[in-house]
């Protein structure tokens, strides 16, 4: 942590990721209780010799800085203290009020889980927030789980062979594989099969099934058994997400206690019932040949939900509920990757083994690590926003979004158009984005545009040379809004998000002119306010836009718009269009010249486009 950011942090509050102590003369009992919480979680900062009083942070100085360092970073390289040796990376920092120490704590690694105090397990901690809570029984007999070499769902167990499988799930199964794998199935018979690829195991001289087997390909009883709750619940509601509450009733629903080939095969139908655009999945393999990518994102969250969840939590279910401006997928069980690596392919960590790979042998599960990825991408190929993942390391608990809000919007287009620089649509993306989230790191841009790492940054960099961001922090991979279009593009600090809408003397005006101001609507966006003069088009400059994919004389559109009066429609309607680079001069040199015309920019284009795109959807206002 450098000074800067430590000062940054001093004018915040304590979260996840910091946690301030006096320490004026000794280290603080509770500082070990931090490090065990940092270490089970995601890893933060630790600071000594910062007061906390009324939500206010004052720097009060570490008097002895040497005794205090080396009493805590001995304490925490004691096993009998801390059950794991850290890697604590630790910084003096001198301000006019005194010495702070910073200590940087990581999460441990998943087989280190759970990190606990003076030798009892009872004494692991994790973060929530700004505390560091006690871990309770069910919480730390996940951390146990995971931790386990032998993983959960190959553990044999002692039911009987011969009826604790589903025959249609098998017989279906086998037809997937022989499919996938064109002469691999050389088995003469189910058991055959099973033991071949790992359903059944050899036990003290006699076959058990695989917690796998069961959960994978088990019959409902045997199911129920190793599972005793739902495999998925899967939910429908006709409003948006705001409006959810547990205490609204869903529209449909389905509950699983089945298998997961029959979870899958029921979550499919319900999709398909209530896809908004029909169409046909061939019944053997669950798939089509030209998946849209609605569904391909979809299909790839449900699988995911399925097979990554933890099995022996049996307090928490998964659940998949579709509203009408979002999906949600939420699991029990945390994904053991960071977010920056989930969407990076190659072979991941994953918390049961065997079933992925009994999923992946019939091609319903990613290959190399490509799942995550593939989410993202469809939902890059409709426009949308990308899919929010939250990975919560305290609870244990995945969290996954597919929201319907378009990333490139009208006001966006026209934002970009006034900025005088030119946008590759990559770039368009990333600056789209800023506008929203106010701050952009390299893992924000690869899930943007699914470019690699390198690419990325150097994506980050161009931005930065045209002076549209600033570095941020001394790792280099945080970016901010330039200083200068801040206050621009910036959410206002009234917390004001929606675009500034037609205030009552522009409404008169256009009635005036028999014409009608149209404000694109996108299903469930929330745009920040883009303070500027043009970030709605009238009903006469979207004439004006539609007419001008070629050049055109100013009579010409004048004409086309119905107009006669030549002041008012120039500085009413075609000025702020060439100010606002929606259009350009064929002759700039000479604005007056009697062979001058106006022709749309690449920005205009792009606008243009999008308008078609949203007429056709019906999402402009004069299609209500």
């Amino acid at each position: 942590m450098t000074k800067d950011e430590l000062l940054a942090k001093l004018q915040s509050i304590e979260w996840n990721d910091i946690e301030f102590k006096e320490a004026s003369w000794a280290m603080p009992k509770s500082a070990l209780e931090t490090v065990s919480a940092f270490a089970n979680t995601t890893g933060g900062h630790l600071v000594f010799g910062v007061k906390q009083a009324n939500g206010v942070f004052t720097v009060t100085g570490v008097i002895d800085a040497d005794k205090v360092q080396n009493d805590f970073l001995g304490q925490v390289r004691d096993n009998k203290k801390v059950s794991v040796q850290l890697s604590i990376e630790g910084k003096v920092h001198q301000l006019p009020e005194g010495t702070v120490l910073a200590f940087f704590v990581p999460e441990a690694a998943r087989l280190q889980k759970p990190v606990y105090l003076d030798g009892n397990p009872k004494k692991a901690h994790v973060r929530r927030g700004g505390r560091d809570d006690t871990c309770t029984g069910d919480e730390l007999l996940r951390f146990i789980r995971d931790a386990s070499n032998t993983r959960y769902d190959a553990e044999p167990l002692d039911v009987d062979t011969s009826r604790c499988f589903d025959e249609a799930s098998v017989r279906w199964y086998r037809a997937r594989f022989a499919a996938s794998n064109p002469g691999r199935d050389a088995a003469a018979d189910d058991t055959a099969f099973l033991r071949n690829w790992g359903f059944l195991v050899e036990q003290g001289g006699v076959l058990r099934p695989t917690r796998a087997a069961v959960l994978v390909l088990g019959s409902g009883e045997y199911v129920r058994q190793v599972l005793p709750r739902m495999a998925a619940d899967v939910q429908f509601y006709r409003h948006t997400s705001a409006n959810y509450d547990s205490a609204v009733r869903w529209a449909d629903r389905i509950t699983v206690e089945d298998n997961l080939i029959q979870a899958w095969q029921a979550i499919v139908e319900f999709y398909f019932r209530h896809s908004e655009r029909p169409f046909a999945v061939d019944a053997g393999t669950l798939r089509r040949d030209d998946d849209p990518p609605d569904y391909i994102s979809f299909r790839e969250a449900a699988i995911n939900l399925l097979i990554h969840q933890d099995f022996g939590d049996t307090t928490r279910v998964p659940v998949i509920r579709f509203f009408r401006d979002q999906t949600e997928f939420f699991n029990p069980g945390d994904a053991f990757a960071s977010r920056e690596q989930l969407l990076d392919p190659g072979d991941k960590e994953v918390r049961n083994p065997s079933i992925v790979n009994a999923f992946r042998r019939i091609g319903l599960s990613d290959q190399g690590g490509t799942g995550v990825p593939a989410i993202f991408d469809g939902w890059r190929r409709l426009g949308y926003i990308p899919p929010e993942i939250e990975n919560n390391k305290a609870e244990k608990n995945f969290r996954l979004r597919l929201r319907k809000e378009k990333l490139i919007t009208e006001a966006q287009l026209l934002a970009q158009a006034s900025l005088g620089a030119h946008l590759s649509a990559n770039e368009a993306d990333v600056f789209a984005y800023l506008t929203r989230k106010v701050q952009i790191d390299l893992t924000d841009v690869k899930a943007l545009t699914g470019l690699s790492g390198a690419d990325a940054r150097q994506l980050l960099q161009r931005l930065t040379v045209q002076a549209l961001l600033v570095p941020q922090g001394d790792a280099g991979n945080l970016f901010g809004l330039a200083e200068h279009l801040r206050a621009r593009f910036l959410p206002s600090t009234t917390g004001q998000s929606e675009i500034r809408q037609e205030n009552s003397s522009t409404a008169a005006e256009a009635r005036s002119e028999s014409t009608t101001d149209q404000v694109t609507e996108q299903v469930g966006s929330a745009q920040p306010r883009l303070d500027r003069s043009l970030d709605r088009l009238t009903g006469v400059q979207w004439r004006i836009v539609s007419h001008a994919d070629v050049p055109r004389s100013l009579a010409e559109l004048m004409t086309h718009t119905g107009y006669r009066q030549r002041p008012h429609f120039v500085a009413k309607h075609l000025e702020p269009l060439l100010i606002g680079g929606v259009l350009r001069l064929t002759i700039p040199d000479k604005p007056r010249s009697s062979q001058q015309r106006y022709v749309l920019t690449d920005a205009g284009v792009q606008l243009k486009l999008l308008h078609e795109q949203l007429q056709a959807a019906g999402l402009t206002r004069e299609q209500k």
